[in-house]
Parts: structure tokens; C-alpha cells; sequence
């Protein structure tokens, strides 16, 4: 499936594209390539291969979907991106720097010459046997390269939002929010107060909270939350797992529309959602993940016709399956202007 250009004038463009546009963040890309870029990837837990040898890139200024049945796939392919799981093969690069597995192109060195443990030392045949493994999946090109741990990939400029929100309920929400900011060590306090200014701007229940511990809020203001906390980090990419999970309709509706604010803010998004039809409508383009693997990609216009997307995953409502109305005075109170 081709990605068609842009024809959609309620979806606007990649960010920073159109005349006049800029980056606010200051954090425009070094790279003539995409922003992100993920090859052959393939991530396993235990003897469980989660993912198998996926293979996408976002483009700097998109909106990226990333679809699937529970169980894709999708979830572990953001956990890698983010460097909290690394990738037994290929490599994830990012703005050009590898943060992530084996080289793109090129063998592998060659390994050394394996000896066999004597058979007196047999307490060390275990460990032995592990880095014949290791020796053979290097000669072979499939090493297993951790990559950068989490934090220099977050000063790189990639912010992970992971499903569930995982704030720190006990401190406040000035506190939580401070903490997005602790790694960006480009930043003095006036711009971290400008951050900060930021972030109310787009969520305003976040600025009348800010003394109150996290872990009072309701739903949809802890899922504000840790997107403002990611935000505070200045990312050029930021990645969203699951954002309207457990929310209510409307509030859902509120939470896509700040996504499209960032984005047109001039920050890259890489989104992760179950609600397909309202990720496509603010995507520019999307893959579709089966089994740990893409079985189809395309612009969010296509996906969004394409009858085994329609089928699968849209169902004919904009409304996930199994939605309740679970918002809290305290949700409907944060979506009134």
C-alpha cells in the first residue's frame, strides 16, 4: 500500500513542514533520513518472541499509528524503541545515531575461534555453552546489542508515555512534572518554568492541582499527567501507548486533540492506540501489526478504507469495544474550556 500525499485539509500536515513553521523546541533533526527508523527488529521474553523482524520509520513531523490486536506486538515494539527491552536482531536508529542493536548494513566481526570447556571444568560448561551462543549469533550477524540505557535514549530526545500511566502517586503534581525535566540538560530554569508553562497551557487541571499527590487525581487527569511529564522533556519524539485506555468518550476526544496540538507543535508522535478510527484521523500513516510482525502499512487515509482494517479493528464505530463511560466529575470538570 502507498502512502498517498496529503489530501485531507482537517488533517494538517507534518509539523514543522508548512512556511513560516518552526521547531519551538529548538530541536530540529541532524539527519536527512527519518527521524526514526526500526530494521529487522526482533525482541524476545524468555523462549517468547514477541516481535519478529519488524521493520518501520517515522518521518520527522508525523503522526504514526501503530495498530494490532492485543498480543501484537505493539507495546514491546515502543518498550525497544525507548531502549527498557533490547532487541535480540536489528537495530533501531535514531535522527541517524544507532541507540539500538547490530548496524544496519555490513557483517557482523568475526567471531574467535571457539574452545570446548575441559571436561574437569564441567561447573563452567553452562556459562560456556551461553557464550558459544552469543559467539555464533555475532559470527552470523544477530548479535545481541543492548543498545543505550532508558535515560541517555530520553536525552536524545525520545519520551515514552507507557500504558497504565505509571506516575509517582505520593509525590504532587508540580513534582511529577519536575521530574520530565530532570534529564534535559539543555535547559536553565527559565526555560524549564517556560516548559512548565507549556504543559498548563494544554492541560490547565494540571496547573489548578499542582500541590495535590498524583495518585488523587482521577483517570483522565493522571493520563494528562504523564503526558505532561513526558513533555517537559522537550522530546522530538514522544511515544503513546494506549492514551485513551479506560478513559471515558469525550474525554478520549480531548486527550486525541492534544495530541494533534503537540505534534502541530512541532513534536514527532509515535502513537500505540485501540480506539483505531480516532488514531487514524490524526495519523498520516500507519502499520498494522500481527503476531510480532507488520502486515500492512500505509497513509491513515488508506488504512482507514481498507476493508481488513475496517473488519478487524474499526468495527464500523469510533468507539473501542467494551468502552464504558468511567470518567469522574473531576474528567468532565478538565474537558470544560
Amino acid at each position: 500500500m502507498t502512502d498517498p500525499a496529503r489530501s485531507d485539509p482537517a488533517r494538517p500536515g507534518p509539523a514543522g513542514t508548512g512556511p513560516g513553521s518552526s521547531d519551538p523546541a529548538g530541536n530540529g533533526g541532524a539527519s536527512d533520513g527519518p527521524l526514526l527508523e526500526v530494521r529487522d527488529a526482533e525482541v524476545a521474553y524468555g523462549a517468547v518472541t514477541a516481535v519478529r523482524g519488524i521493520s518501520l520509520r517515522v518521518e520527522a513531523g508525523e503522526v504514526v499509528a501503530l495498530l494490532g490486536a492485543n498480543g501484537a506486538g505493539k507495546t514491546t515494539t515502543l518498550r525497544m524503541i525507548s531502549g527498557l527491552l533490547p532487541p535480540a536482531r536489528g537495530a533501531v536508529w535514531f535522527d541517524g545515531t544507532r541507540i539500538a542493536g547490530a548496524p544496519l548494513s555490513g557483517p557482523a566481526p568475526a567471531a574467535p575461534p571457539v574452545r570446548s570447556a575441559p571436561a574437569e571444568r564441567a561447573g563452567r560448561v553452562s556459562r560456556g555453552r551461553h557464550r558459544d551462543a552469543a559467539r555464533q549469533r555475532d559470527a552470523a550477524g544477530q548479535r545481541d546489542v543492548p543498545g543505550l540505557p532508558v535515560h541517555r535514549v530520553t536525552a536524545l530526545g525520545i519520551s515514552h508515555v507507557p500504558e497504565g500511566r505509571r506516575i509517582f502517586p505520593a509525590m504532587t503534581v508540580a513534582e511529577n512534572l519536575a521530574m520530565g525535566a530532570y534529564l534535559d540538560r539543555r535547559r536553565d530554569r527559565a526555560e524549564t518554568l517556560r516548559g512548565l508553562d507549556r504543559v498548563h497551557a494544554l492541560f490547565p487541571r494540571l496547573a489548578e492541582r499542582s500541590r495535590q499527590p498524583a495518585g488523587t487525581l482521577s483517570g483522565g487527569e493522571q493520563q494528562m499527567l504523564a503526558i505532561g511529564r513526558a513533555l517537559m522533556a522537550r522530546p522530538r519524539l514522544i511515544l503513546l501507548d494506549e492514551p485513551s485506555l479506560g478513559l471515558a468518550p469525550l474525554l478520549v476526544a480531548t486527550i486525541f486533540e492534544v495530541i494533534r496540538e503537540i505534534n502541530a507543535g512541532g513534536t514527532t508522535v509515535l502513537l500505540v492506540e485501540q480506539n483505531a478510527a480516532a488514531a487514524l484521523r490524526i495519523s498520516h500513516r500507519g502499520y498494522v501489526l500481527d503476531t510480532g510482525t507488520v502486515v500492512l502499512e500505509g497513509g491513515a487515509d488508506d488504512l482507514a478504507r481498507d476493508a481488513r482494517v475496517r473488519d478487524a479493528y474499526l468495527g464500523g464505530s469510533d468507539e473501542p469495544r467494551g468502552a464504558q463511560d468511567t470518567s469522574t466529575t473531576n474528567d468532565r470538570d478538565a474537558m470544560a474550556p
